[in-house]
C-alpha cells in the first residue's frame, strides 16, 4: 500500500479512538496565565493529509527524499459539514498568529474580523501592516464545505489562459488541495498573490496578500508582497492545524497573539493528540520537549516524547506532496528487549520534529511490556498532524 493512503487509513483509525474531553487538557496547558480562548467542545484534529501544492515562488519541495506516492489519500469517515462556529475574536487570532508562524512579524497590526455560525457563511480577517516599502494587507477566509463537493473542486481548477485575469496559475494535480495563482494588477503596480485550500477536514480556506498602500497618497512602490505564495501556504496550513474536523477553533491557534511560549507548551499537544484507549500515568516537559508514560491497565507501559530539534538529512525519508518531509523507523532499544519507534519530520517552514516511544517507562529503563502501546503508524499520524505548526 503506498504511504499516503496507509498514512490515511491510519489517520481515519486513530481519530475515532480521540477523546472528545481533551478541551480540559488544552485549556488546562495554554492558559495559565492568558485569557481563556476555549469556550466549546473542540473536535480533535488528528493530523490532517492535506495536500498542498507547491508553488514555484515558495521553494517548498526538500531535497535529498524519496517521492512518496501522489495517490489520495484512504477518505475518512462521513462528516457533517453543517457546523461552523467561529467568533470574531478567534478567526482574527487564528490570522495574527499565522502571520507570525509565516515569517512575517507583524507590529502593531491592523487586524478586522468577522466570525460567523453559518457554515455557508465565511468566517474572515485582515491584517494591514507596515513594511520598508509601505503598508501591505494580507485576508483570511474560511468556510465550511464537502472537499468531495462538486462546486469546491472547481475552486482549485486554473482557468483557461485565454481571458484568465492571473498571470501564473497552478493546481495539484488530482485536486488535491490548493490553487495558487499571481495576479498583477493593471493600476499603480499593485500586486496580489492568492491561494485556495481545501481540507479534508471540510474547510475552504482563502488567503492572499497585496501590496496595496491602503492609507495615503504613496502609490505602491512595485514591489513582490512580503507575504509570497509559500507563506500563504503556510498560513493556510496553520488555519488548518487551529481547526477541528467538528467545525470549531481548537485552543493551540487562539492563544493570545503575541504571548511567549512557556516551557511544556509541547506537552499539551502531545497529550491532546494520543489515542483515547493509552492512559496517561506521569507527564513531564522542559523547554521544547514533551513526553508522556501511558499504560494499557494490564501493566505494560510506554514512554512517548516529542522534541523540537535541530533539522538535519534524513537519507531515508519520504517527501510528502505539501513538502513535508518525513522519516520513519523501528529499532532495538538500549536494554534487553526495549524496541524504540521514531519519526522525524521536518517541515517546510522550518519546522523540525523527533517523535519516540518505548516499550519502558523511561528510554533507560527494562521493558514494560512485548512492545510499545502505540504503533509506528500512530506515531506517524500523531506527527504529521497540523496542530504541531501552532506550536510557538
Amino acid at each position: 500500500m503506498p504511504f499516503e493512503d496507509e498514512l490515511g487509513k491510519v489517520l481515519q483509525n486513530t481519530g475515532g479512538t480521540f477523546a472528545a474531553d481533551h478541551r480540559a487538557l488544552v485549556a488546562g496547558g495554554l492558559t495559565r496565565g492568558r485569557r481563556r480562548v476555549a469556550r466549546r467542545r473542540a473536535g480533535i484534529v488528528v493530523g490532517s493529509t492535506l495536500a498542498v501544492a507547491l508553488i514555484a515562488t515558495g521553494g517548498a519541495y526538500l531535497s535529498g527524499g524519496e517521492r512518496a506516492d501522489e495517490s489520495a489519500a484512504t477518505p475518512g469517515p462521513a462528516q457533517d459539514y453543517g457546523h461552523f462556529a467561529i467568533t470574531a475574536e478567534e478567526i482574527g487570532g487564528i490570522l495574527e498568529n499565522a502571520m507570525n508562524r509565516s515569517g512575517i512579524a507583524v507590529m502593531k497590526p491592523d487586524v478586522d474580523s468577522l466570525g460567523s455560525t453559518d457554515a455557508a457563511r465565511p468566517a474572515t480577517a485582515s491584517i494591514v501592516f507596515d513594511t520598508s516599502f509601505g503598508e501591505e494587507k494580507v485576508t483570511l477566509s474560511v468556510r465550511r464545505a464537502d472537499p468531495s463537493d462538486a462546486g469546491v473542486k472547481k475552486l482549485l481548477v486554473c482557468p483557461d489562459k485565454k481571458g484568465s485575469p492571473y498571470e501564473e496559475c497552478t493546481n495539484q494535480p488530482g485536486d488535491r488541495a490548493v490553487k495558487g495563482y499571481t495576479e498583477a494588477g493593471k493600476a499603480a503596480g499593485i500586486k496580489k498573490w492568492a491561494v485556495t485550500t481545501v481540507s479534508p477536514n471540510g474547510y475552504v480556506i482563502e488567503t492572499s496578500t497585496q501590496n496595496v498602500q491602503v492609507a495615503g497618497s504613496v502609490p505602491p512602490q512595485g514591489h513582490n508582497p512580503r507575504m509570497n505564495p509559500g507563506k500563504l501556504r503556510h498560513l493556510a496550513m496553520f488555519v488548518d492545524g487551529s481547526l477541528t474536523p467538528g467545525g470549531e477553533p481548537n485552543a493551540f491557534g487562539t492563544v493570545v497573539p503575541g504571548s511567549e511560549a512557556e516551557p511544556g507548551d509541547m506537552l499539551p499537544i502531545l497529550k491532546y493528540l494520543l489515542p483515547q484507549r493509552l492512559k496517561v500515568s506521569s507527564e513531564g516537559a522542559s523547554g521544547a520537549e514533551g513526553h508522556v508514560v501511558v499504560s494499557d491497565g494490564s501493566g505494560a507501559e510506554t514512554y512517548v516524547d516529542a522534541t523540537r530539534w535541530a533539522a538535519v538529512t534524513m537519507v531515508d525519508a519520504k517527501v510528502l506532496p505539501d513538502g513535508t518531509k518525513i522519516s520513519a523507523r523501528s529499532r532495538p532499544g538500549s536494554q534487553p528487549g526495549v524496541i524504540e519507534l521514531q519519526v522525524g519530520v521536518n517541515r517546510v517552514n522550518g519546522l523540525s520534529m523527533i517523535f519516540r516511544a518505548y516499550n519502558a517507562p523511561t528510554p533507560k529503563s527494562a521493558k514494560r511490556g512485548a512492545a510499545p502501546l502505540i504503533t509506528l503508524e500512530e506515531l506517524k499520524a500523531i506527527a504529521l498532524s497540523r496542530t504541531w505548526l501552532t506550536a510557538r
